[in-house]
């Protein structure tokens, strides 16, 4: 059992690959690399998650094109290890067709197949519900505008609802892909990403069409310029 830390980055990649495919489910790859445990022994890496790779929209089984999209993303992974030590492929994530469900669902077949490929990585789904109450706060917020006393309250609302908006699994044995705790826990694996003010950056990015430009490697299947990789997408102030 580990933890996983997700950079602002990826966290922001996978939900504008959720934007833009607001009626279908869709998926992707996380890479990053495994940070030892401080202190040694056998204690689990950390996983820490620096970029999301969108793969599919309206597939989220194991399908030829996620396997095609898995060989490129491994030769992508080689050539950059001259420039990123220790990157590799460390997970899976998973946005579903409905806001409501935050399952795994039959993407545990996906997960499956990146995990025994590269043991310790885990799962992450859009926890849906979390992030339209975070968006609902965030224009909650906009609208007051105006005064410094409206935004302070907009302020501590918004830190009172914001929550992550997406939900960690990770393989347990025999046991199968198990949702790991909201607050982890003594000895139980926990996600750190960031949640403050997600949904504010989110709809900044969304409002200026960066939902738009993104593509995944389906797309790319259909329109080779098409750029999978996204280099850029974030670039400048968010």
């Amino acid at each position: 059992m580990r933890d996983a830390h997700v950079d602002q980055a990826a966290l922001l990649k996978i939900l504008l690959h959720a934007t833009k495919h607001p009626s279908s489910g869709v998926n992707g790859v996380l890479l990053g690399t495994l940070q030892a445990a401080s202190g040694g022994g056998a204690a689990p890496a950390t996983v820490r998650v620096t970029d999301a790779i969108p793969v599919c929209h309206g597939f989220i089984t194991l399908t030829p094109v996620l396997e095609t999209a898995l060989s490129q993303i491994e030769q992508h992974v080689k050539a950059q290890q001259g420039i990123s030590k220790g990157l590799r492929i460390v997970g899976y994530y998973q946005c579903n067709e409905r806001l409501s469900d935050s399952e795994l669902g039959g993407g545990r077949r996906v997960a499956d197949r990146i995990e025994a490929a590269y043991p310790e990585s885990v799962a992450l789904v859009l926890d849906g519900a979390a992030l339209e109450a975070a968006m609902m706060a965030a224009a909650q917020q906009q609208q007051q505008g105006g005064s410094e006393a409206a935004a302070e309250q907009g302020q501590r609302q918004q830190a009172g609802v914001e929550a992550p908006v997406l939900q960690l699994f990770f393989k347990d044995g025999a046991r199968g892909w198990i949702k790991a705790a909201p607050s982890g826990g003594s000895g139980k694996p926990a996600l750190r990403c960031p949640t403050q003010g997600v949904a504010a950056q989110l709809a900044q990015l969304t409002s200026k069409g960066m939902h738009r430009s993104l593509a995944d490697f389906e797309q790319h299947l259909d329109d080779i310029s098409a750029d999978w990789l996204n280099p850029g997408l974030l670039q400048g102030p968010v």
